[in-house]
């Protein structure tokens, strides 16, 4: 397979995984867009070479992570307003959780990071902790308290409590 065949394999399999990871820090499709572009480029870019999917992968995260970070840091991005409309994207993916999404969306950044790559992309917390770089407690107490506060916030909300 040439390096081209591979990058649009990457870009095929990964693109949605590394729009939401996107989406969910910055909260604005426009910006969203902008880093899936940047991220991608990097790729094209560097040809690092993976050791494994999994390496592949974490190294997307990573990187996504890292330009939306610089996106939020951002001078211009500081003085922007924030629109809620943006967050209809995703919310399709949630509509029959709807209200469940509207609380995780209501979190703070590194909690909703956590909560979207333990429960939608299946990673342990060793393996988040490793890709976002920081250590394993502060992964575990990050979830035990976005949990927390979804718990106290949707109490009663469900029909089976």
């Amino acid at each position: 397979m040439t390096s081209q065949e591979n990058i649009i394999n990457t870009i095929e399999e990964y693109s949605n995984m590394v729009y939401r990871i996107a989406f969910m820090k910055v909260k604005t499709k426009e910006e969203a867009e902008d880093i899936y572009q940047e991220v991608f480029f990097k790729l094209t870019q560097k040809m690092p070479k993976f050791k494994s999917e999994e390496h592949k992968k974490a190294w997307l995260i990573r990187v996504t992570i890292n330009i939306s970070n610089n996106y939020l840091k951002s001078a211009w991005r500081r003085k922007k307003v924030d629109l809620d409309e943006n967050m209809e994207y995703i919310k399709d993916d949630f509509n029959n959780f709807s209200n469940v999404y509207d609380e995780v969306r209501k979190l703070p950044e590194d909690y909703r990071l956590v909560i979207y790559l333990y429960y939608y992309e299946g990673y342990k917390i060793s393996e988040i902790s490793s890709i976002i770089k920081k250590k394993e407690n502060t992964i575990k107490t990050w979830l035990s308290r976005a949990r927390e506060l979804l718990r106290q916030r949707l109490e009663g909300g469900f029909d089976d409590e």
